[in-house]
């Protein structure tokens, strides 16, 4: 998936995919699923995801400066040692709401994520 600029994909399964060290810029994904994916040191910066799911994926070591995540759930995803520098994350949707995902990082795990200026909010 080493991909130039603007390069759109929609509802698109990349789940439990060997994808160690990817790299692309400007990449934008919307309704994608990386379940279980292995993200290790990828670098995908500028990207924006949309409504994606990353349970339990391992995004260790990953570059994603400057990326926005819109309603994405990271449940139990490994993230540690990630930068995200600049990085956006709007968390939306409710578990009682059957027509949209609720985005999430409960059981995520944390531990070294670079956040110098990201910002993180709740969608109102």
């Amino acid at each position: 998936m080493n991909a130039c600029t603007h390069q759109f994909f929609t509802a698109v399964s990349f789940d439990r995919q060997d994808l160690v060290s990817v790299g692309g810029n400007r990449l934008f994904f919307r309704n994608c699923s990386f379940v279980e994916s292995d993200l290790r040191l990828a670098t995908l910066e500028g990207c924006s995801f949309i409504r994606c799911d990353f349970q339990g994926a391992n995004l260790r070591g990953a570059s994603l400066r400057y990326t926005s995540f819109f309603g994405c759930s990271f449940q139990n995803a490994d993230l540690r040692d990630a930068d995200m520098t600049g990085v956006q994350m709007t968390f939306s949707g409710s578990s009682n709401d059957p027509n949209r995902r609720a985005s999430s990082l409960f059981g995520a795990r944390l531990q070294g994520v670079n956040l110098t200026d990201a910002g993180i909010e709740a969608e109102q």
